[in-house]
C-alpha cells in the first residue's frame, strides 16, 4: 500500500497541469458583450483549480517577479498572491471554499467570464479583453508553475471565438507545437462556437498512432504478457526470499534453545557423584514420604437409602400375564 501511494504522488502532482485553454471570446458583438475563456480538464481525474492563477501579465513579467522575489524565502503562492493585490486588475486567483463548482470532472469544463467584476462569483475575473488587439491569457499553478497560455490574435471580429480544432491534437502538452487553434465564426456547424461544451473529439489520436504503429497488435501483446509474467516473476523471487529470511531465522532460534540441553549432556560428571541405585532409592522414598496418606480407621459404613415407588423402574414397567403352554 504504501508503495502504491508513493508511485500515484507524480500522477497526483500533475493533476492540475492537465487544465488547458480550449476556447476564448474577445468580445461578443459589435455592440459590446464580455468575452470568456474557457478551460477543459484534459485528464481522467477530478481536480480541483482554486487557488489557480489567471493573469494577463506575459511570461516575461511574471518571471521578472519571481526573480525579484529570490533570496527572500517566499513560497511562489506568496509572490503571485502579493502581485493579486499590487495589480489586482491583470492577475486573478480563483478562490477557496467554492468546492462544489471548482472541482472539474474528468474530460469536462468550466468557462471563466472575462467582465472585470469578480464580485460577481467565483468564475467572474478582475480584467477584459480588447478587441483589434493581440489579448494573450495564462494559467499558473498555486506552486508558480505555467499550465497553460494562449495569445488570441488581433484579427479576431466581434462575434468570434479563437478554439482548438475539433480534430486536432488534445490540449495536454504545454509548448508541445501540435495544437491547432482557429478561428470560429458560428455560422454552420463545423465553426460553431462552443461556449460551455467542449468540442468533442470521436477519434483518439494516441490509440490510432498506435495503430498505425502495430496495426496486428503483436507488440501490444507482447508487452501485456511481459507485464503479467514479470509481475508473477518478482512475486516468486519476493516469496522466495521471505522463505530463505523465516527459515534462517528460525533454525537460529532452535540452535540457541538447543545449545544448553546438549552442552549439559556433553558435560561429564563430576567427582563424588552419587551412583545409579543409590539415586533411585533417594528417589522413592522421598515419593513414599511426599505421597503418604491419612490414618485410616479401616471400617466401612454404610448407609441406607431406600428408593421411592415412583423412581423404581420395575414398578413403571407393566407386568404382562404369562403364558402356560
Amino acid at each position: 500500500m504504501l508503495l502504491c501511494a508513493i508511485l500515484a504522488l507524480p500522477t497526483l502532482a500533475q493533476g492540475r497541469k492537465n487544465v488547458r485553454i480550449n476556447e476564448v471570446m474577445v468580445q461578443q458583438d459589435t455592440t459590446g458583450g464580455n468575452g470568456w475563456v474557457e478551460f477543459y480538464n484534459s485528464s481522467y481525474g477530478t481536480n480541483a483549480v482554486e487557488k489557480m492563477f489567471i493573469t494577463t501579465l506575459s511570461r516575461e513579467d511574471i518571471q521578472n517577479v519571481f526573480d525579484k522575489n529570490k533570496g527572500t524565502n517566499k513560497k511562489p503562492n506568496q509572490v503571485l498572491l502579493e502581485l493579486c493585490e499590487a495589480r489586482p486588475m491583470d492577475i486573478y486567483e480563483i478562490p477557496r471554499g467554492d468546492e462544489r463548482n471548482t472541482k472539474i470532472a474528468p474530460r469536462t469544463h468550466f468557462v471563466m467570464e472575462a467582465d472585470g467584476d469578480p464580485k460577481s462569483g467565483t468564475f467572474h475575473m478582475p480584467f477584459t479583453f480588447t478587441a483589434g488587439k493581440d489579448n494573450y491569457i495564462a494559467l499558473y499553478d498555486v506552486n508558480g508553475d505555467l499550465v497553460d497560455d494562449v495569445t488570441i490574435p488581433a484579427t479576431l471580429k466581434p462575434g468570434e471565438s479563437y478554439a482548438i480544432k475539433a480534430e486536432g491534437r488534445l490540449p495536454s502538452i504545454l509548448d508541445d507545437g501540435k495544437t491547432e487553434w482557429t478561428i470560429k465564426d458560428g455560422k454552420t456547424i463545423e465553426t460553431a462556437i462552443t461556449k460551455g461544451n467542449y468540442n468533442i473529439r470521436e477519434v483518439n489520436e494516441n490509440i490510432e498512432a498506435f495503430h498505425i504503429k502495430d496495426p496486428h497488435g503483436y507488440w501490444i501483446a507482447i508487452l501485456a504478457m511481459s507485464v503479467v509474467f514479470g509481475a508473477l516473476a518478482i512475486l516468486y523471487i519476493c516469496f522466495k526470499f521471505f522463505g530463505v529470511v523465516s527459515k534462517s531465522s528460525s533454525g537460529k532460534e532452535d540452535a540457541t534453545a538447543s545449545a544448553p540441553a546438549a552442552q549439559a549432556a556433553t558435560m561429564p560428571a563430576a567427582s563424588g557423584d552419587l551412583d545409579g541405585e543409590k539415586m533411585a532409592a533417594i528417589c522413592f522414598a522421598l515419593y513414599q514420604h511426599l505421597n503418604a496418606h491419612d490414618q485410616e480407621s479401616g471400617v466401612l459404613t454404610l448407609t441406607s437409602r431406600d428408593g421411592s415407588a415412583w423412581s423404581g423402574k420395575a414398578g413403571l414397567m407393566r407386568e404382562l400375564p404369562v403364558i402356560k403352554k
